[in-house]
């Protein structure tokens, strides 16, 4: 029992260690990026050793594709949940926006991480991103399409590329997103999720 109740304890100490750790290299590489943000200032913005850091992640690379990572889980899994509340596939891609903007409003160090991506970054992260990050986004965008598809099926939408909607839908939060962090993000991103959803309904639902 006492053995146990150690190994607990060990392991919610990591978890609390790891999430200090995610959370202090969250707002720094979205403050300073990924080359001029190092070890030491993440140690220091989550109150343990450098070592400490180490015990947890390989290196700097890995604790900045981690950070990314455990923020798409969270989003697509909260897309998930929330879809599931909704009866028609319609409704399901408006919910599925509403969430996505309301988490990129309440997460905006994580989406200017993702911009912070440039082609440097990528290149020497090509394998890493594409293993644990590309592929995340790629099953948003799968998700999206299969709900357009049932949308086609029956008939709340014209049958046009499904794919191409998912990609389309994407971008247009995208861009509303940067727009939003351009303008020192003032007013509510949340409150666009009409705005795409207007655009996009009437451009695609069925006659």
């Amino acid at each position: 029992m006492i053995k146990e109740k150690k190994k607990r304890d060990r392991k919610l100490k990591k978890l609390n260690h790891t999430d200090k750790i995610l959370q202090a290299a969250e707002v720094l590489f979205a403050e300073k990026g990924f080359y001029l943000t190092t070890l030491e200032e993440i140690a220091r913005g989550a109150h343990l050793a450098k070592g400490t850091i180490y015990l947890h992640f390989k290196n700097k690379r890995d604790l900045f594709i981690s950070v990314i990572e455990k923020k798409l889980d969270v989003l697509l899994e909260k897309i998930k949940n929330e879809i599931q509340k909704e009866d028609s596939p319609s409704n399901k891609i408006r919910k599925a926006i509403e969430t996505q903007l309301k988490f990129l409003e309440q997460n905006r160090n994580f989406f200017k991480i993702l911009q912070s991506l440039s082609g440097e970054y990528k290149r020497e992260m090509e394998k890493e991103l594409a293993e644990r990050v590309i592929q995340k986004n790629a099953r948003y965008l799968e998700m999206l399409r299969q709900l357009i598809w049932q949308a086609v099926r029956r008939k709340e939408i014209k049958p046009l590329n499904t794919r191409k909607l998912a990609v389309i839908l994407v971008g247009m939060v995208h861009s509303l997103t940067i727009n939003w962090i351009s303008q020192k993000e003032r007013g509510s991103l949340f409150e666009d999720h009409n705005l795409v959803w207007e655009i996009f309904w009437n451009g695609a639902k069925a006659d």
